[in-house]
């Protein structure tokens, strides 16, 4: 009996890698290119939606899909409810003109807002990317854009939220990493960026955390949407200097490309999220929106700065690392 209850009460906190992850309602999760917002015990999984978008265009050929903002709920991060769509392609204009990504939200408790940022490729003019910017008063939206085309040039990027509030924007450049502090509102960018990674300057899939009193950058190769290596640096503080660690992954991130990094503190984990894209639980090509999901342990060892991430099939993020 005991152990009959202790494997039903893992089996509801355990992710499973290479499988089909569903909503409560036993649809497809379609919800890529995306990071975890917590809001006291509940998270929030914000991504893209690929329905309809079978090999994953993206840019002007990839806009006639439509594919909007999608968010997701859940307290345990395996049981996820359907929020809907945060952002829709609106009928016309300049949003319409190509496909949006990474979406990152942060909470500012300043302005009682919700602020979405994401990228847009390409802008008004090809081969572009400009950053967008919108709000909302509840975490699951609908939100609103408040920015124009040619905000802010930015390829793929993330949202940090530190200890004191303030927040910062790391984001791809040139195939380079940096990272800005944000204004008080969330809003846009204060100051000059700093270089994170630039190694041999080709990198993109911006992601940071704070863990084990350390600023943690990482990132992955560019291979359009094929499997890299996820590679990382660390620093004291959010605007460095950040020190090149080099890879954290092996296998090509066994076979998938770093979204985000998430931090548990019940667990005291570090987990990152990466996405399979293209690739079903079986291994072979599926359509877009089935693409699986890669959510991986990472371990770090503060004094000598070395993060690795591990492959697992299954794992409880809840449980404290052994």
């Amino acid at each position: 009996m005991i152990l009959t209850l202790t494997l039903a009460l893992l089996a509801q906190t355990e992710i499973r890698n290479h499988s089909a992850w569903k909503d409560t309602e036993g649809n497809l999760i379609d919800c890529h290119e995306g990071h975890l917002l917590r809001i006291e015990k509940t998270f929030y999984w914000y991504g893209r939606a690929y329905r309809g978008n079978t090999d994953g265009v993206f840019g002007e050929k990839g806009a006639r899909f439509r594919c909007g903002l999608t968010c997701y709920s859940s307290t345990d991060l395996v049981s996820w409810t359907n929020r809907g769509v945060i952002l829709a392609y609106p009928e016309s204009g300049w949003l319409t003109k190509g496909t949006w990504h990474r979406p990152r939200v942060l909470f500012n408790a300043a302005t009682g807002k919700y602020v979405l940022w994401f990228f847009m490729f390409p802008d008004t003019t090809p081969g572009y990317f400009s950053a967008v910017v919108a709000t909302s008063t509840t975490p699951s939206g609908p939100f609103t854009v408040q920015t124009g085309p040619g905000f802010r040039v930015s390829g793929d990027l993330a949202l940090f939220q530190d200890r004191d509030g303030a927040g910062y924007l790391c984001y791809e450049v040139k195939r380079r990493i940096l990272v800005s502090r944000l204004t008080d509102d969330s809003m846009n960018i204060a100051g000059e960026p700093v270089v994170a990674m630039k190694d041999d300057g080709n990198h993109e899939g911006s992601s940071m955390v704070l863990y084990k009193g350390k600023y943690i950058i990482a990132g992955s190769g560019v291979e359009g949407l094929d499997p890299t290596e996820t590679f990382y640096a660390v620093a004291d503080h959010p605007m460095g200097p950040y020190t090149y660690k080099g890879l954290m992954s092996e296998k090509k991130t066994w076979r998938s490309q770093i979204s985000a990094l998430v931090y548990l503190k019940e667990s005291d984990r570090l987990m990152a999220m990466c996405e399979q894209w293209l690739i079903g639980p079986a291994g072979s090509r599926v359509p877009g929106e089935q693409s699986c999901q890669l959510w991986l342990p990472v371990t770090f060892d503060p004094a000598t700065g070395t993060a690795k991430l591990t492959h697992v099939e299954r794992w409880d993020p809840w449980a404290k690392a052994p």
